[in-house]
């Protein structure tokens, strides 16, 4: 199995199961078509989808299981010349805060340790059942016990912020950097 580093660099956009991915208002099987809007070229069609994944990923402080996975594709974004990478910061951002809010009410309590790496997450065990209706998708949030890992999507939501701080070190842009700075810190990463 490849090491969490690993997968981050390898996985493909189709490798991820979107449609059993659940975020703050649904499947997450529209994500693929977000990501390929936020590469069209086309500004209005870009800074839509950049914010439709945002208010997706992140809600009132919190982050679902779609959140790790995203911000792998968020930070290869950044790799791209034409695409407004200040508001891909400013996502990244809201969701390292999150994260860190989130993470702080673990303080004090047990830490589960039933995954291993972030590829578990998308196992059976972990991901949400082959779409049926809309009626099971409504019982499925009405039944469903994250526990043990909302930890875990915290857990790595913040080992991709860390593996990808070399791309937000590599930024040129004054705004950018000052949230770039903001995000390492945040993630608590060395500054830039």
């Amino acid at each position: 199995m490849q090491t969490d580093k690993e997968f981050y660099f390898s996985v493909g956009l189709n490798d991820i199961p979107w449609d059993r991915l659940v975020h703050w208002y649904g499947r997450s099987t529209d994500f693929p078509t977000y990501f390929s809007d936020a590469l069209s070229g086309e500004p209005e069609r870009q800074s839509t989808a950049i914010n439709k994944i945002g208010i997706n990923i992140e809600h009132q402080d919190g982050i679902m299981m779609a959140t790790p996975f995203t911000l792998i594709f968020l930070f290869r974004l950044l790799s791209f010349d034409n695409i407004d990478k200040k508001q891909i910061l400013d996502k990244i951002l809201t969701v390292a805060k999150a994260t860190k809010f989130q993470f702080e009410l673990y303080e004090n309590q047990e830490i589960p340790t039933t995954i291993h790496n972030i590829q578990e997450l998308l196992s059976e065990k972990y991901i949400w059942a082959t779409f049926e209706s809309e009626l099971q998708d409504e019982i499925n949030w009405e039944e469903y016990n994250y526990s043990d890992e909302h930890y875990y999507w915290l857990k790595y939501t913040f080992d991709v912020i860390r593996t990808f701080s070399s791309i937000l070190t590599n930024l040129t842009d004054k705004e950018d950097i000052n949230i770039a700075n903001q995000i390492l810190e945040t993630a608590q990463v060395n500054d830039l």
